[in-house]
């Protein structure tokens, strides 16, 4: 199959597992990307000695019409299903995920209680300009993207296929009507850098969910892949004192 549409082809965006104790880490990537996206976390997590696995999302790393064909659900069926696994072995199991990956794991989280905590990073609950999908999906499979890509050792699709894009307008209704349901320890990063996702979208996530525990991290500099940035490991440094708090 073609890879025009993919960015840095080269890199490895596929699903991933990474053994370790029995505290473990589901992390998921957004919307177009692949798990090249969470990567960074993932194998800082690992070096602490946590179990890390990340899903790739049905409708990614293949062509950008399968992402046009599947639903919503399709995805959170994939991350519920990544986090039943993980139960299986650990003993407590963190959700974590960026821009769309972190809606995901808001939705999980909003039905399994038992979840031990989110990190959630350029969350994706109010994406700029989104809504225009609902009308252009009628008229063009995709618009494209490829002035945006970067120096960033990211892997995913130049172009934002619409019907995809609707689904994830459904995906934020669906986790809107449900963050109340949210419980766990939580913590949010967002950045004043990001042109996708607004600061205002990080604290409106903090003050809709239920969480006695919750933590808001807004970054000056940062963009919308914050975990791919080079000075990412601050972030990263801050997520893991976080677990490590939380979990004492």
């Amino acid at each position: 199959m073609s890879n025009q549409y993919i960015v840095k082809p080269y890199l490895d965006g596929s699903s991933f597992h990474f053994p370790g104790n029995k505290t473990g880490f589901v992390l998921v990537h957004g919307f177009t990307a692949t798990t090249t996206e969470i990567r960074p976390l993932a194998e800082r997590l690992h070096l602490e000695g946590y179990t890390v696995s990340a899903p790739l999302l049905p409708g990614h790393d293949t062509h950008p019409d399968d992402l046009n064909r599947v639903r919503w659900q399709d995805w959170y069926k994939t991350v519920r299903q990544a986090y039943l696994e993980m139960r299986e072995t650990c003993d407590q199991v963190w959700l974590g995920g960026e821009s769309m990956g972190a809606l995901l794991c808001l939705l999980v989280a909003s039905g399994f209680p038992e979840v031990s905590g989110l990190l959630l990073f350029s969350p994706a609950l109010k994406v700029r300009k989104l809504n225009a999908a609902l009308l252009a999906q009628f008229f063009i499979k995709y618009l494209d993207k490829s002035k945006k890509s970067n120096d960033q050792l990211w892997k995913g699709y130049n172009v934002y296929p619409m019907r995809g894009a609707v689904q994830l307008l459904k995906l934020q209704k669906q986790v809107k009507k449900n963050l109340h349901k949210v419980t766990q320890p939580t913590l949010v990063v967002v950045s004043e850098n990001d042109q996708t996702v607004r600061v205002s979208t990080g604290k409106s996530i903090i003050n809709s969910i239920s969480s006695r525990e919750k933590k808001l991290i807004v970054l000056k500099n940062a963009s919308h892949t914050m975990l791919l940035d080079k000075d990412n490991q601050q972030t990263i440094d801050q997520a893991i004192e976080f677990v490590q708090q939380t979990t004492l």
